[in-house]
């Protein structure tokens, strides 16, 4: 009953914030209404190390501007790690798997089965995201992009697509009898990509990313993360975090990210809503 409750106030509240996607006027929280595992993980990272974690919700195609303006200092909400973003961020130690996969209705289950046999469905998927890079590389031209994974599973739901790109921890999230989508389901053996999951700030703030890293190993030695893990049901994903402090040998403007952060007394995540990473609660 209470997955019910989480999915369905979330999907009412995707759909009221998606109407001012572009807005660019989201207010900083300190995540007092936020649940889910990446909330949960900031939170206690932010401890730690001795300062608060706050919260801006954003739009994930733009992450980028967001981070750049430092209207947040860190995305971290499910990030898949590409080449692409090694180059463009300065992204953590990897702290969870992930697989992209397909998610369409029950009554389809014969009718989609395998990549020959979808190719020619409608596709939904979140704009910049992994799903919509699979689709990309797989040649699917009947797209629909949304704003949100969130969105795209709707969209399926809802007759507006037949199958939705999605992470694998949103997927089995949703997908499951205890949801108001247990009408879906996913496509087994199915897996377009394997990942994994980090956390990206500025290029430059190599030593915000070193202290990020090793307060996860810290959690994680601790046992701290995986019952944070267990709490979500993601104790199977969890990478291993182990890391050891490089802080001393970096140099000062390496430094410089950190060193904003304390001044400040807060970083500021940037954070999109999808259960189990985060969503809201009443």
């Amino acid at each position: 009953m209470k997955k019910k409750i989480i999915v369905a106030l979330l999907f009412c509240l995707i759909t009221l914030t998606s109407v001012f996607a572009f807005a660019g006027c989201y207010p900083t929280t300190d995540g007092a209404n936020l649940e889910g595992f990446d909330i949960d993980l900031a939170k206690m990272v932010a401890k730690d190390l001795g300062v608060e974690a706050r919260f801006r919700f954003i739009t994930w195609n733009a992450k980028e501007m967001e981070l750049k303006g430092k209207h947040i200092d860190l995305i971290w909400n499910g990030l898949t790690i590409d080449d692409g973003r090694l180059e463009q961020f300065c992204i953590s130690t990897p702290y969870m798997n992930n697989k992209q996969i397909a998610v369409i209705k029950k009554s389809n289950a014969d009718k989609y089965t395998d990549k020959d046999n979808i190719k020619d469905a409608k596709f939904s998927f979140e704009e910049s995201s992994a799903g919509q890079d699979v689709a990309s590389s797989e040649g699917f031209s009947n797209i629909l992009a949304l704003p949100s994974q969130a969105e795209a599973l709707m969209a399926v739901k809802a007759g507006n697509a037949d199958v939705a790109l999605l992470d694998s921890v949103l997927g089995n999230f949703y997908c499951s009898e205890n949801t108001d989508y247990s009408d879906l389901m996913i496509i087994p053996n199915l897996i377009f990509t394997e990942e994994q999951y980090g956390i990206a700030a500025r290029k430059s703030d190599v030593g915000t990313i070193d202290k990020i890293n090793t307060s996860l190993a810290k959690l994680q030695a601790n046992g701290e993360l995986a019952k944070l893990a267990e709490k979500y049901g993601l104790e199977s994903e969890l990478c291993d975090v182990s890391y050891e402090s490089k802080w001393d040998t970096l140099t000062d403007e390496e430094k410089s990210g950190w060193n904003y952060i304390v001044e400040k007394g807060r970083f500021v995540v940037g954070y999109t809503l999808y259960a189990p990473i985060a969503y809201e609660v009443k």
